[in-house]
């Protein structure tokens, strides 16, 4: 059957719309797999938070143990392993196996290293009591104890009671895993405080120094942050992202609770920071 001029119009401006239209619903619904994942991480990273205080708390603040906590508080989001395993942890067997080929242990301490760079997966920082009051805590305060803990029920004054609310700050290094929504999405939070460059320009068509929009966008991320850690963080970060095609984002929180256990100085130090 011959197409009439019109039906053959009609049918190319259908070409033309579909060409415009499945790019940005296939980036719709995969951005929203990836958000939804990413809110699922970041809900499990306050659990994380939460598991790693209490695990400190009854543990003297054991800094090994708190960072195990919240290892295993994150294992549902880790995915695949090193090794190409499925991410399954849905059976005790699994879930340690799933454990071991991701904590890989140091000289003292565990530390999460499976991403290249030297960049860990889940990060416990100790923010209260800070890393240089220690040394005053426990020679004042861990008198009958020789100096090496601190009872966690001493009410002698305010500066003891503060310093047993143990205040704990996890970071998940979340690796997004979603398909063209990990390299878009992870640009833009790159390069967030960057975007006022584009103003005026259509986003997509931009070109920084002859690179394409995200690519510039992920390097001018790599001078974020206010602390030299968090600058060393996140230069990694868009080493990784521009250089291997890892997209990683920090998610953050805070948990505090009082100690149940004598904190003792060589547990709580190398979590310890003074921030």
């Amino acid at each position: 059957m011959e197409m009439t001029p019109t039906s053959s119009r009609e049918s190319g401006q259908a070409a033309v719309e579909a060409a415009l239209i499945v790019p940005l619903m296939v980036f719709m619904v995969l951005g929203i797999i990836q958000l939804g994942m990413m809110h699922h991480a970041r809900l499990m990273t306050e659990y994380a938070a939460y598991r790693s205080a209490r695990a400190g708390i009854v543990n003297h603040a054991h800094c090994e143990l708190m960072r195990n906590a919240a290892l295993v508080s994150v294992l549902p989001t880790l995915g695949p392993t090193p090794s190409g395993q499925p991410g399954r942890v849905d059976t005790l067997l699994r879930a340690a196996k799933h454990y071991r080929e991701y904590a890989v242990s140091g000289t003292n301490n565990p530390v999460l290293f499976h991403i290249p760079g030297k960049l860990e997966k889940v990060r416990v920082e100790v923010l209260n009591p800070k890393k240089s009051q220690l040394s005053n805590l426990f020679s004042t305060y861990g008198d009958a104890m020789k100096a090496q803990e601190i009872d966690y029920d001493d009410v002698r004054d305010d500066a003891i009671i503060r310093a047993n609310l143990l205040s704990v700050r996890i970071t998940y290094f979340y690796e997004m895993r979603i398909p063209f929504a990990n390299w878009l999405i992870h640009g833009w939070f790159m390069g967030f405080d960057s975007l006022d460059k584009l103003k005026g320009i259509q986003f997509e068509n931009q070109r920084l120094g002859g690179q394409a929009s995200h690519q510039a966008l992920e390097k001018l991320g790599a001078s974020k942050g206010k602390t030299s850690r968090q600058k060393n963080d996140y230069k990694l970060i868009s080493g990784l992202a521009t250089g291997q095609r890892k997209y990683i984002i920090p998610l953050v929180t805070t948990y505090s609770m009082r100690m149940q256990s004598n904190m003792m100085q060589k547990h709580v130090s190398p979590c310890a920071v003074d921030e």
